[in-house]
């Protein structure tokens, strides 16, 4: 998206580069920015590998350093750990409401209100007007301005059933689970032979742990793990730039949420152990 807002803008669009645990170069991030950089977007929280980025710090680098508008991604983060918009720091935070145990095709965006009331809209329609005139049209307050059309209401009601589910077991508390599950994930692969394990230590990453294994691409892999009872996600994860960072095609990601447990844990492995011995049984034939 800020790609090709670039492009047709006529700005430049520049990537900071990571760190070799893959965590966020600060010092790199500091030397891009100038007084002409206009915004930075970043993750709260890695999809592809879990790294929980610094925001407190990267929000004091950036506002010392550029007049940008902070955008974050918070579609991983929302979820899984305990958010304060304010306290963040940032003018914008966008979640999804799918990885938050909602419906599909929703989410939500909370920005500064005095950048919303500069805004002009960008959907045009029912009840986000004030005053349509023959030649013109005024726009309704904030944040009616930017609703226009029938709102969906449905997959309103479902994320916020969805929030309250999150909110009732408490998301420090499924954060807390998520991160201990991926520590003894990582514990456990690190001691097979021939998985490599991306991403920085149990202490700066999420619930997800993120790794390759030598002998099989990760979607022939995630095959074989599916019929082992095991799901993980493998391909570049909607981040192609950092697979090429990585010097890797793809990864294969298990994630770990509320619903997870240690034998999940020992499943994985179990399930990589099988692979492994199938793979070396075909290398062999």
């Amino acid at each position: 998206t800020w790609q090709q807002l670039a492009r047709a803008t006529g700005a430049r669009f520049r990537i900071v580069e990571l760190t070799g645990d893959g965590r966020i170069d600060l010092e790199h991030l500091r030397a891009s920015l100038s007084l002409r950089t206009r915004v930075v977007a970043l993750p709260h929280i890695s999809n592809a590998l879990g790294t929980i980025n610094p925001i407190d710090e990267i929000v004091h680098i950036v506002r010392g350093h550029s007049p940008a508008l902070l955008v974050l991604d918070g579609a991983q983060s929302a979820p899984h750990c305990p958010v304060d918009v304010e306290a963040l720091g940032v003018d914008a935070f966008a979640f999804s409401g799918h990885k938050m145990l909602g419906p599909m095709g929703i989410g939500g965006v909370v920005v500064r209100r005095a950048i919303l009331e500069r805004m002009a809209p960008w959907q045009f329609g029912g009840d986000m007007i004030e005053w349509v005139h023959d030649e013109d049209s005024t726009w309704n307050s904030v944040p009616h301005r930017f609703e226009a059309g029938t709102p969906n209401a449905a997959d309103a009601v479902g994320l916020a059933a969805a929030v309250r589910y999150l909110e009732q077991i408490g998301v420090a508390r499924a954060f807390a689970h998520e991160q201990a599950l991926a520590a003894l994930a990582d514990e456990k692969l690190a001691a097979l032979d021939g998985v490599t394990r991306y991403g920085p230590v149990a202490a700066h990453r999420a619930g997800i742990v993120s790794f390759t294994l030598e002998a099989a691409h990760p979607h022939d892999l995630a095959t074989i793990l599916d019929q082992h009872g095991v799901c993980v996600r493998a391909g570049h994860h909607c981040t192609q730039p950092l697979m090429r960072r990585l010097g890797v095609s793809a990864t294969a990601r298990a994630s770990f949420h509320v619903y997870s447990s240690a034998a999940d844990v020992d499943a994985l492995v179990g399930a990589l152990v099988a692979a492994q011995a199938l793979f070396a049984e075909e290398g062999v034939s």
